[in-house]
């Protein structure tokens, strides 16, 4: 009985033992189960297929981006220069009886080792074609700060590198990005091209400096016709860092013979009819100092503003009418003065003007109201007078009240008149005063 059992388990270990080198036999070559390279199952696979499929993995995969000097793209495939990999599986156990007892079942995943391969020839090829397609004569230049561009101010006029494209500098940055599974590199980086002595990064702090004066944009309204003051003419005058006062002073005074308007020739139409041309200090008069002073201080403040120029006189308006429909006229041939207001006439009275036997004769013309005030003290060569009421539009010359008259009108002027003034009743005088007002229209005219 005990014979026969140990026969029977002696039977048993002989045939266990013929089915595992049997497996062992047809398992020769082939990964364990449960085993993995990079996350892909390999189990039972050969090892010759094994390499079939990583190198044909690491061919598809295979994508090396080259980036050339204006930052342009191009890629070279695995397939284009024959790449292979020569896997290395010396480091995943192999097959024996003893491991395969302790591993049946268990999962195990490896890092894939190796080399890469390409096909020397179809590199070359490609190097020829790229070297073709990007190659040229440029040489290297530097950025430089261009003169002022309108409407731009002071640019930087971008670096250029060499064009010129070194095949063994090429070649050796390709076989080292293949050797190393790099999968981009950059030509502008290192000294693949000749790089030029100045850059556009190096510039930025001086054209900033010297833009940094010209942000105002000024728009001057002369009653609805705009003229705008842009960097595209002041640029000119900056001398180191600062606006050349004279080149101020001319642009005010161009400024002015374009806009004023005082003393030029203007079309009245009288009280009683007449049609008259006449001169005179009233319209708009550009004071240049205070311009002067205001645009400095505009264009140093680097101010962006739509304004009204300064002036010394206005007028209530611009072109053939400036002169509007609320005015004082002063009819000296018929020693008459008109207070209109919006056209029709509010007061109107006799009046005595300058004398003219003594050349004294109040001038035609149309002047601003200077100013008004009240008790005032006139004073010349042969005279000293005291007024309640005194409103001058002509330097010395005003209406005021003349109190030590009794008459006005006529022809008291020719030899009894004033020193030039337009006198007026008391009652009169004091009416107008309470009417008038700074810069308003006063016509004189025969």
């Amino acid at each position: 009985m005990k014979k026969a059992f140990l026969c029977s388990l002696g039977i048993s270990i002989l045939s266990l033992l013929c089915i595992v080198l049997i497996g062992l036999s047809l398992m020769s070559g082939r990964f364990f189960p449960g085993t993995y390279i990079e996350n892909v199952d390999v189990s039972l696979l050969k090892r010759e297929e094994a390499q079939e499929l990583f190198s044909k993995k690491r061919q598809d995969a295979y994508r090396l981006v080259i980036i050339d000097k204006h930052g342009d793209q191009e890629e070279l495939y695995g397939k284009d220069i024959g790449l292979s990999y020569d896997a290395d599986f010396s480091h995943i156990p192999k097959l024996d009886s003893f491991y395969l007892l302790f591993s049946l079942g268990q999962k195990k995943n490896y890092d894939l080792e190796g080399k890469l391969h390409y096909d020397e020839a179809a590199l070359e090829e490609f190097i020829s074609r790229y070297t073709e397609s990007h190659d040229s004569n440029e040489e290297a230049r530097a950025a430089f700060l261009t003169d002022y561009v309108p409407g731009e101010g002071y640019v930087i006029g971008d670096e250029q590198w060499g064009g010129k494209i070194d095949k063994d500098k090429l070649r050796s940055l390709l076989v080292q990005a293949i050797s190393e599974g790099n999968f981009q590199i950059d030509l502008r980086e290192g000294d693949f091209y000749q790089k030029p002595e100045a850059k556009t990064e190096e510039l930025k702090p001086l054209a900033e400096e010297k833009n940094k004066n010209l942000q105002a944009m000024l728009s001057y309204n002369f009653s609805g016709e705009i003229v705008n003051l842009t960097p595209d003419r002041y640029h000119l005058w900056l001398e180191n860092g600062e606006f050349n006062k004279k080149a101020v002073k001319e642009y005010v005074k161009e400024l002015k013979a374009l806009t004023d308007t005082a003393g030029k020739d203007r079309a009245f139409h009288t009280e009683d009819g007449r049609v008259l041309l006449l001169k005179g200090k009233y319209g708009f008069s550009l004071s240049t100092k205070k311009e002067e002073a205001t645009l400095l201080s505009n264009l140093k403040s680097n101010e962006k503003l739509s304004r009204e120029a300064e002036y010394d006189t206005v007028a209530s308006g611009r072109g053939a009418g400036d002169v509007g429909n609320t005015y004082v006229e002063v009819d000296i041939g018929r020693q008459k003065i008109f207070y209109v207001e919006n056209g029709e006439i509010k007061l109107s009275s006799d009046c005595v003007t300058g004398n003219v036997a003594r050349n004294n004769a109040t001038p035609d013309g149309i002047y601003p109201l200077t100013y008004k005030t009240k008790n005032a003290t006139l004073k010349g060569e042969d005279y000293e007078t005291k007024v309640k009421f005194w409103m001058p539009f002509n330097r010395g010359i005003g209406f005021h009240d003349a109190w030590w008259r009794n008459k006005f009108g006529g022809n008291i002027y020719l030899r009894g008149g004033s020193h030039g003034c337009v006198n007026l009743p008391p009652r009169i005088a004091q009416d107008l005063y309470q009417f008038v007002y700074q810069g308003m229209p006063i016509i004189c005219h025969h």
